[in-house]
């Protein structure tokens, strides 16, 4: 089954303008399968969980946290992701810091002393960021929206071939199988076969 995701929204509960259940609304709309609400740990009002987990939705829709963490070079972000088992890290926008790619790198070391990563991110907004789709960079790289409203919505996303599995889909980016897009034209990256 070819499924399309987003990796990165926010909501009301943390600096969004959606709710949780309107940004479901808007990606199942966009012809999205699955998405991840994650809203700032340092923002987040009480409930969120049983927000998220009672959305009403055709898609997945995941539990997730942006985290804030320190490094030599400032206050980064990394999304951490839930699955019914599995969980997700992932370096959010290194667009955002001003960060060279080398300093990017000793940013994400930082990082991985203290906190686990699986991925990184190659957008900013929804936009292709090419200085970090870098093999120097030695995770699997993703593009995501960090949707902060209607407008920032469907802008990037992955696609992968696999079951409609939360673990499943989590393993899946976590090996690299899958590839991303943006809408506008950006190239199509394939990492690799996707298998189960």
């Amino acid at each position: 089954m070819n499924l399309k995701g987003q990796l990165h929204v926010h909501t009301t509960f943390s600096d969004g303008r959606l709710t949780i259940q309107e940004a479901a609304d808007v990606y199942e709309d966009l012809g999205f399968d699955f998405i991840v609400i994650t809203d700032h740990d340092h923002l987040l009002r009480p409930g969120y969980r049983e927000a998220v987990e009672g959305v009403k939705s055709n898609l997945l829709v995941f539990f997730g946290v942006e985290l804030t963490l320190h490094t030599r070079w400032g206050y980064v972000h990394v999304s951490q992701i839930e699955g019914e088992e599995e969980s997700l890290y992932v370096f959010n926008h290194p667009f955002e810091y001003g960060l060279s790619l080398k300093q990017c790198r000793e940013c994400i070391e930082d990082v991985t002393r203290v906190h686990r990563l699986d991925a990184v991110e190659v957008s900013h907004q929804g936009f292709y960021t090419p200085l970090f789709d870098n093999e120097s960079i030695p995770y699997p790289k993703v593009a995501t929206d960090d949707s902060h409203a209607r407008l920032g919505c469907g802008r990037a996303w992955i696609e992968m071939d696999c079951e409609k599995n939360k673990d499943i889909i989590l393993r899946h980016i976590r090996k690299g199988r899958f590839k991303y897009r943006f809408v506008r034209g950006q190239p199509v990256i394939a990492v690799k076969p996707c298998e189960q």
